[in-house]
């Protein structure tokens, strides 16, 4: 055994305090902490709150149990991070201008090592016999960072080749993503880019509103719609619980996948936790249970940031010309086939 020394102690101090912060984090609001009230007596939770993270979807296989990062380990996961980023470009779909548009900067330290915090191994459950699971970019941007081996992971090569593979005959088949056509997350989950919800309040709502999607959230007791009336982005109720805006969500449809990349809405139940735990800070959690898709629940957790700025409306279709490029690419590659046959 080495003989101990200060900055060995000094070291082990610190890491043990980033540790403990880390969880302290994770677990929940601080109790003595009273969120404002709005002039209707709630706790206050308006403003712009960006949720911007560079921990993990799910915790990498190669760590196993450990739920915390050193400091140290995750600034180089971050440089590492942006120098796959840079390779993610020359293959994924979309347009070669650079990564300053992407959305890299973090206003709350976490040290976990998966968003998923349930189950305890910080990674989604099994699936349901018969169900699939397409890995989407933050995944691949995840299993290059992780990449040990030579070449790429198959499940990028299966991701690359969904997307170069497959006719264009007309929009129908096009990835609904690629038509803008699309409900919002639910839940929330930190991306690439536009990590931002507005939080607007009134006696009876409470709206989240992104550049891109809104959702109108009754809080005043009213009942769920019933079972056969079903949306892209479901149907939503709230309730305070104390300082905590509770949300479930419910009756979506079949169209939007379930959660993850897996399944589809349908039976997809989330009950999810807005909770202000200082001026600046609000913890958010999401439950997702779906027994047609995943064979346990999925809890995932993280906080955000109050900033000083607004959203702006991002128009999916604006200067949009893929659809028709794509459509008017392949019949031309048509007329190329059909004059080397003749």
């Amino acid at each position: 055994m080495g003989v101990p020394t200060v900055r060995n102690f000094t070291m082990g101090v610190l890491g043990l305090a980033a540790s403990l912060t880390a969880v302290a984090a994770a677990a929940g609001p601080d109790v003595k902490y009273k969120a404002p009230r709005t002039e209707n007596s709630q706790p206050d939770l308006r403003g712009v709150w960006n949720f911007s993270s560079d921990v993990p979807f799910q915790r990498p296989a190669s760590l196993a149990d450990r739920k915390l990062f050193t400091p140290e380990e995750l600034d180089a996961r971050r440089t590492k991070r942006r120098n796959t980023l840079s390779l993610v470009t020359t293959f994924a779909p979309v347009e070669a201008v650079g990564l300053d548009w992407i959305d890299t900067s973090v206003r709350v330290e976490d040290l976990r090592t998966s968003l998923i915090s349930y189950p305890d191994n910080g990674r989604l459950p099994k699936l349901v016999d018969g169900i699939r699971r397409l890995p989407g970019v933050d995944d691949i941007i995840e299993l290059l960072t992780d990449n040990k081996g030579p070449g790429l992971p198959p499940e990028v090569l299966e991701l690359v080749a969904v997307f170069q593979g497959g006719k264009r005959d007309g929009y129908e088949d096009f990835a609904i993503g690629e038509r803008c056509i699309f409900g919002p997350n639910t839940p929330i989950v930190p991306g690439l880019d536009g990590n931002y919800v507005q939080l607007i309040q009134s006696k009876d709502h409470v709206v989240l509103l992104t550049d891109a999607t809104r959702r109108i959230i009754p809080i005043d007791s009213r009942p769920n719609l019933g079972d056969r009336l079903r949306s892209w982005s479901g149907d939503p109720r709230g309730h305070w619980e104390g300082d905590t805006l509770v949300v479930e969500t419910r009756n979506f449809n079949r169209r939007p996948q379930s959660f993850a990349g897996a399944g589809n809405a349908h039976d997809k139940v989330v009950v999810e936790r807005f909770t202000r735990t200082a001026n600046d800070r609000l913890a958010y959690e999401a439950t997702v249970t779906d027994t047609k898709t995943f064979q346990d629940k999925i809890v995932v957790s993280f906080g955000m940031a109050k900033v000083d700025l607004r959203t702006y409306e991002w128009a999916c279709h604006e200067g949009n010309y893929s659809l028709p490029n794509a459509l008017s690419g392949a019949r031309a590659e048509e007329r190329a086939a059909a004059a080397k046959v003749r």
